[in-house]
């Protein structure tokens, strides 16, 4: 039985043992991703931020009015947000949306809208609306 648990615990405590020599957030077990880090740090300040990845060879024009076009979406809703284009060579289009510390997506560009009324819920969730005491 002992030989189980050690089996279980032993690499939580060698992550652990490592994260507290080096600090670095992405050994501990559960730990944020390296990508979760970038994207934090790409924050502005504003509650959502409107991630899009997209090929430049390929989508820089389209990226454009495709954040033009989630941000009026997201204005229709009373949400402000900002849009970051992050390029990915090689890659398909795709769209994040953050809220504080949640993520949601990625979402294909062709299915963005699908994530944009989980996003508006979640930002409700951070940002409450402010009732009238009427």
């Amino acid at each position: 039985m002992s030989a189980i648990t050690l089996v279980v615990v032993l690499p939580t405590v060698a992550a652990l043992s490592w994260y507290a020599v080096t600090k670095d957030p992405t050994i501990r077990p559960l730990g944020i991703t390296k990508q979760a880090l970038v994207e934090q740090t790409l924050d502005d300040g504003a509650i959502l931020t409107i991630v899009i990845r997209f090929d430049p060879d390929e989508h820089a024009e389209v990226s454009k009015v495709l954040g033009a076009s989630i941000a009026r979406a997201f204005e229709a809703k009373g949400v402000d947000g900002s849009i970051k284009q992050r390029p990915a060579p090689g890659e398909e289009m795709t769209v994040t949306y953050l809220i504080g510390a949640s993520s949601i997506g990625p979402f294909p560009a062709s299915q963005a809208a699908s994530g944009i009324n989980a996003a508006v819920g979640a930002y409700r969730m951070v940002v409450p609306s402010i009732a009238s005491d009427n």
